[in-house]
């Protein structure tokens, strides 16, 4: 760090920054109106110094935040000198930073005696982005225009009075207009809030102190990343993951991640079939983003998160016009899921063959709903992108179970499903059954996250679903012996349950009605697990049994363990000849 900055003005610094990225959470969970921030918390706070650097994120959406790095250089470099105190840009556009039109993010540049200190900016995705199917998500879009509305970096606010010209621009193409004008309040609350604190923080020590101590943090991060990478060996490892077909004909599409570790250098050059005539191609921004998360899920969780983490990384993409380097016109707006979290997957299982002590097996795709529909109540349009539908379980790492209903690996935990009395409060749905699902977890040494059972059913109305996602055909990937195991049945299933209870299976990237007497069931996915099940020590067995996480049969024939149910007996018949080969030495 040099001689300039003292050890304890630093840590102050640093202190302050996170105090101020909290106080933005706190700010967007209470003031923000959809259910999808203000109980999903799907929004992700960041600030970055004067020269558009990320100088600390918050615990917030990966699938947010690594786009976040280059779309505020973007919108920096956009309006160069003519930015000025008061100012607040909004934007969404792919091209420039933007990961799905769904995600508006809030830039706020700070100004302090008249040089630009810090951007304070939040992301958020938003219930409704115009397009010809509420809620952003169209199945059957072929290329971006059909998604909704474009927002190239715009002020919204000129030293510091709003442009409401622009405002009703923006609120006039969306179905969901008081959601969307609370949310943006919420948006410039919290960013509007982070600033007051950073002025505080410049006045007291000083812009050229708080600069150097930016530097030193950004160097730091660097530093113990090539630390990390150092104690990788050497080589060149391959991972790859499968997108699910589509729904338009494109069939089953590879990704394919190389990841070479040199020194303290780590390069990783990814491929992709040529982007596809449907909602699932991926940005640059979006897709680097998810190298950076494939990558930090290999490192320990106590290194700083910002921009100097990933300094010592280069990232190829490939030429532009595939999957995952999509260019203009692709549609995009299920991109922060398919393929981002398989462009993860992929570089996590590169890593996996350097690191077999970190393995870390797939964690449960989204495969999620989307609700859209006219609140009886009020007669007001709703939409609503319900995580508490979609949420599968976490993948295990080497010596730790998956988490149950976490999300798929983009969100890492920080989107939540919430109370389902909050959400029967906010929307015109009520939940009949919720609940962990038996057998949904796939086996191992350590098993994966349960998934859940779900049933909702609209109250005095129809509404519109539209079903997303991937994660039907294959059950995430185990690691180190668990991907052995027949796990086939362990995926996503949905069913719209008529009143006389047949029932008939749903397919993705589709559009329903469902009506006020029909129920729509859904099976989530549970989580891979991570080393031979016929490892796995008897009394968890039993443990995950009598917490109905597995069946008898499993218990049986996955992990070599038979219970007898009447007096709860325990026959661990986990021989030599029983066990399976972990495909080598466990480390």
């Amino acid at each position: 760090m040099g001689d300039a900055v003292d050890p304890v003005t630093l840590a102050v610094m640093s202190g302050v920054l996170d105090s101020s990225i909290r106080e933005m959470t706190i700010t967007m969970r209470r003031a923000a109106m959809s259910p999808v921030l203000a109980i999903g918390n799907d929004f992700s706070n960041s600030i970055f110094d004067g020269q558009a650097r990320m100088v600390l994120q918050g615990q917030d959406q990966p699938v947010h935040l690594g786009a976040m790095i280059f779309a505020c250089k973007e919108v920096a470099r956009y309006f160069g000198s003519s930015l000025a105190a008061g100012d607040v840009i909004y934007h969404n556009d792919p091209r420039t930073g933007g990961s799905h039109l769904q995600d508006m993010t809030l830039y706020k540049p700070v100004f302090v005696a008249g040089e630009l200190a810090f951007w304070t900016v939040n992301r958020s995705h938003m219930d409704e982005t115009g397009g010809p199917v509420a809620g952003g998500y169209n199945p059957m879009a072929e290329e971006i225009w059909a998604e909704g509305l474009r927002i190239s970096p715009v002020k919204i606010y000129e030293a510091g009075r709003p442009r409401q010209d622009v405002i009703d621009l923006l609120s006039t193409n969306f179905r969901t207009r008081r959601q969307f004008r609370g949310d943006l309040g919420a948006q410039l609350a919290a960013c509007t809030l982070a600033e007051r604190r950073l002025v505080q923080l410049v006045d007291r020590y000083g812009l050229t102190t708080v600069r150097s101590c930016l530097d030193a943090l950004l160097h730091r991060a660097e530093d113990l990343m090539r630390e990390e990478i150092l104690g990788m060996p050497d080589g060149s490892y391959q991972g790859r993951a499968i997108v699910e077909d589509d729904g338009h004909g494109s069939g089953e599409l590879e990704i394919a991640a190389t990841v070479r570790i040199i020194g303290d250098r780590m390069d990783i050059a990814l491929s992709a079939p040529p982007q596809v005539h449907s909602y699932i191609n991926s940005y640059a921004a979006n897709s680097l983003g998810a190298v950076y998360l494939g990558v930090i899920t290999y490192v320990g969780p106590d290194k700083p998160h910002n921009e100097g983490l990933y300094r010592p990384l280069t990232v190829d993409l490939g030429p532009t016009g595939t999957l995952i380097n999509a260019r203009e016109p692709a549609a995009c707006s299920m991109s922060t899921s398919t393929p981002y979290g398989h462009v993860a997957e992929a570089v996590r299982t590169a890593l996996s063959s350097a690191l077999a002590e970190r393995s870390g097996a797939g964690w449960a795709k989204i495969c999620i709903d989307c609700f859209t529909g006219t609140d009886p109540r009020d007669e007001q349009p709703y939409a609503y992108l319900s995580h508490l539908t979609g949420w599968g379980g976490g993948g295990a790492f080497w010596g730790q179970d998956g988490e149950p209903v976490v999300g798929p690996i983009e969100v890492a935990g920080a989107a939540m499903t919430g109370d389902v009395e909050l959400l029967e409060y906010m929307l015109p749905l009520h939940i009949h059954r919720y609940e962990l699902r038996t057998d949904s977890a796939c086996p191992g040494r350590w098993r994966g996250g349960p998934g859940t059972v779900v049933e909702v059913s609209p109250i005095d109305h129809e509404t519109t679903v539209s079903f997303l996602g991937d994660g039907m055909k294959y059950p995430p990937p185990g690691v180190r012996g668990a991907e052995r195991r027949d796990n086939r049945e362990r995926v996503f299933r949905k069913w719209i349950v008529e009143p006389d209870g047949s029932a008939e299976l749903v397919r993705l990237h589709s559009v329903h009605p469902l009506g006020p007497r029909q129920r729509l069931r859904e099976f989530t996915a549970g989580g891979g697990g991570a080393g031979n099940p016929f490892d796995r020590p008897a009394d968890l067995v039993f443990a995950d049994w009598c917490a109905d996480l597995v069946s008898l049969e499993s218990c049986r024939t996955d992990y070599g363990v038979v219970i007898d149910a009447a007096d709860g007996r325990v026959d661990d018949i986990q021989t030599a000849a029983h066990r399976e080969p972990t495909g080598g030495t466990a480390p």
